[in-house]
């Protein structure tokens, strides 16, 4: 009899995990879906996202990792991004020119985007000082930001900053013309000057927070 009651329990035990491991893996999309939905109905929303690593500073102004890069793309915005077709398309900036000579690059900021705290609450408007405060930050040499060589590459005066030939910040190609208009000035013509814009190195920081 005890070996009868054994064998039961025994098998109804294997049914048992055999029942939740085929559930769990025949149907993991369709929960994800499921919670999703139950969520929106209930006033609010899931954001998922699976990283291979944890990130390793929130700082993306620092750091050229891509985990860390990954995470800075889920909350900061660039002037520009791509579509799914590579396109260049508008974000923090509606529009931009460039001069003849191809050195001057000049963009609008939208006038609407703002600067949110943890708890959701607005701090304040994102403005073109908030893209020279970031381009200052990455081009000192005692802050050791390991993308420096990007902005220096491409931006007048950057190189000569970080090496010491220049000393005045207020030299580099970059300023605000006013709360929404960025000007760029480069160390020559760059054709691909707008893919650089979606870098780490090139996103706006609340300058207060540095």
């Amino acid at each position: 009899m005890k070996r009868l009651i054994s064998l039961v329990l025994s098998l109804a035990m294997i049914l048992s995990l055999s029942a939740c491991g085929s559930g769990s893996s025949s149907s993991s999309s369709a929960g994800s879906s499921a919670a999703g939905s139950s969520a929106a109905s209930e006033g609010s929303s899931v954001y998922r996202k699976l990283y291979g690593s944890e990130a390793t500073t929130l700082n993306y102004l620092y750091s050229s990792k891509t985990v860390d890069m990954e995470a800075a793309a889920q909350g900061v915005d660039t002037l520009v991004e791509y579509d799914k077709y590579g396109n260049v398309q508008p974000a923090l900036a509606t529009e931009w020119t460039t001069s003849e000579d191809g050195l001057t690059w000049t963009f609008k900021l939208r006038d609407d985007a703002v600067w949110v705290r943890n708890d959701g609450t607005e701090y304040g408007p994102v403005t073109a000082q908030n893209f020279v405060d970031a381009l200052h930050w990455v081009v000192t040499p005692e802050n050791q930001s390991t993308t420096s060589e990007i902005v220096c590459s491409v931006i007048k005066n950057a190189a000569e900053f970080y090496a010491g030939t220049v000393t005045d910040i207020n030299e580099i190609g970059v300023r605000a013309v006013d709360d929404t208009t960025l000007e760029y000035t480069l160390n020559a013509p760059c054709p691909y000057f707008l893919s650089m814009l979606t870098y780490v190195c090139f996103m706006p920081v609340q300058g207060d927070f540095l």
